[in-house]
């Protein structure tokens, strides 16, 4: 039926290590970037200051509120890039999601499409690869890694487009990712899963661990997914 042990090795080859290079680009070339922006947002404020003393004097200055706008200016830059930060990881989450998703058709055209449906984009989903194995016996959402990956799916349609059934979806299974993680106490978006801007940070707070379990699901999936093929 499936030339199952080719599939097995091939998932474990090419399909993982292809999802584990995106968590480690996240974790260790680009999120060390942002390890300085606390120091960085007190230089903007100390520059900010240096400003406005060496600006020439015109008898109505206050310093008070030369030093309120000085330590706004660092607060207005440290939240900018940790907006910046926290979209970073939305979106990687959504890249990993992806990334899954491409290889899921990628096998379906390769083994279970007939040649004449390889080209025909109209098939070229989840929804077809599930359809296509299920009528074959094999219901991939039995696998123990399934709930974790078609959570990660959520997390991926609100990170590209904001507010809708995804999010509100989400919201059901998982609605801490709506709690700012410095503020767990407060509403905010939480209490109805509003999602304006989660590419700059907003509304939605996947950590760094969130996408670390994610990749790890994924992973899974493609080790039982193939175990699978090959007691099919």
């Amino acid at each position: 039926m499936f030339n199952g042990g080719f599939w097995a090795g091939y998932f474990r080859r090419e399909f993982s290590p292809q999802l584990r290079a995106i968590l480690e680009v996240l974790e260790k070339r680009l999120l060390p970037g942002f390890a300085g922006i606390e120091q960085e947002a007190e230089k903007v404020s100390q520059d900010a200051w240096d400003a406005f003393m060496e600006a020439p004097a015109t008898g109505d200055e206050d310093p008070s509120e030369f030093a309120e706008a000085a330590e706004q200016a660092g607060v207005s830059h440290y939240l900018l890039l940790d907006g910046i930060r926290q979209g970073m990881v939305n979106l990687f989450a959504a890249a990993l999601y992806h990334t899954f998703e491409q290889q899921v058709v990628s096998f379906l055209r390769k083994e279970i499409l007939h040649p004449r449906e390889q080209n025909n984009s109209k098939l070229f989903g989840i929804a077809e690869f599930q359809n296509r194995l299920s009528a074959r016996g094999l219901d991939v959402a039995d696998l123990p890694s399934w709930r974790k990956v078609d959570e990660l799916r959520l997390v991926a349609n609100t990170v590209k487009h904001a507010e809708g059934k995804s999010a509100r979806d989400l919201h059901e299974v998982r609605p801490d990712l709506f709690q700012h993680p410095q503020f767990p106490g407060l509403p905010l978006s939480g209490v109805s899963a509003r999602v304006f801007q989660p590419l700059v940070g907003e509304d939605l707070y996947v950590s760094l661990d969130d996408v670390r379990q994610y990749c790890d699901a994924a992973v899974q999936f493609w080790r039982e997914f193939g175990e699978a093929l090959q007691r099919a």
